[in-house]
């Protein structure tokens, strides 16, 4: 399935591709489908280069190897400062799976073999997929330092905000949701009910030791930023769509309250490793956010009903 451009995806056959230096060919098992993926479509990306394969959530097989795999979207320098403090999501030189290199959408893909990371044996592949959108929130979860006991609040209930509130239990802390959205909190109702995460049209009593936006609507940074407690933390977690300015009062309660504000962007290997852990220890749950298995003909209709809202996770299964 190659995306031509915005608008325009086509499904192709064509020649295998040929792995370089360091590369392996994978074939596809499974390519999970989000927001991104949509907004690729329909509007086209900061880091997209066209044409291209799309898809950075996927899982897969090596011939002759066993074992499935699923796959870091980055392909890292490894020399650079941020490589070598651990923080390779962060690397200058990242050549991302599904935008600067093609990605998951297709029956066989070539990825860096360091890129590579075992499933853990008997986690099905449908669900070992989401690993990598987990390992994002992972992230968010490390720039805050986050603690047992510690109240969080998700601003967003969609799937980013349920996986979320996975990576906050993961850290024995105390998850809560919010969306305004009473069709979206109702999709993800049997997530929750599976994992104990609650959610709510508006926030509880608070303050709260950390709040994360996991919507791009710019009204969250600003409720984010006035529910934290003082010495708090907010996390940006999602990039913002809406073209609202940052307002002085915002900036001097950070100033006043001393609020620290994290940014979160990605993920690194390592949390991927520890995202297949929750999911294998969640597995009943994390079911409950794929509403839809697909094939690759069945793309185009899938990004359209995330875009519109309609859908939690869609897997395609190749």
């Amino acid at each position: 399935m190659i995306l031509r451009r915005a608008g325009r995806l086509e499904l192709i056959e064509g020649p295998a591709p040929e792995p370089r230096e360091g590369e392996v060919l994978l074939k596809t098992a499974h390519c999970a489908l989000c927001r991104t993926d949509a907004k690729m479509w329909r509007q086209g990306h900061r880091d997209l280069e066209l044409p291209r394969v799309p898809g950075h959530e996927v899982c897969g097989v090596v011939e002759g190897e066993p074992g499935h795999f699923v796959v870091w979207p980055g392909a890292a320098c490894g020399h650079c400062g941020a490589c070598l403090s651990g923080r390779e999501n962060l690397c200058a030189a990242m050549r991302i799976l599904g935008f600067h290199r093609d990605g998951g959408l297709a029956d066989l893909v070539a990825v860096p073999r360091g890129s590579l990371v075992p499933v853990p044996h008997g986690l099905e592949g449908h669900l070992a997929v989401l690993a990598e959108p987990l390992a994002c929130t992972l992230n968010a979860m490390d720039r805050v330092a986050l603690g047992p006991g510690e109240r969080v609040l998700i601003l967003g209930g969609g799937p980013v905000g349920l996986l979320m509130g996975l990576a906050v239990l993961a850290a024995r802390a105390c998850p809560s949701i919010v969306d305004p959205d009473r069709r979206k909190l109702a999709k993800g109702r049997l997530f929750r009910l599976g994992t104990g995460i609650e959610a709510s049209e508006a926030p509880g009593a608070g303050p709260w030791d950390v709040v994360v936006n996991a919507a791009p609507d710019g009204a969250t940074v600003l409720e984010g930023i006035s529910r934290v407690r003082k010495g708090g933390r907010f996390c940006l977690f999602s990039g913002l769509t809406s073209p609202e300015a940052v307002p002085v009062s915002w900036l001097n309660e950070i100033h006043y309250r001393e609020i620290q504000v994290s940014g979160a962007y990605g993920c690194t290997r390592e949390q991927m490793r520890r995202a297949l852990g929750i999911i294998a220890a969640h597995r009943a749950g994390v079911e409950m956010l794929i509403e839809e298995r697909v094939s690759l003909d069945h793309v185009t209709d899938s990004l359209s009903a995330i875009w519109d809202g309609r859908a939690l996770k869609v897997v395609v299964d190749l």
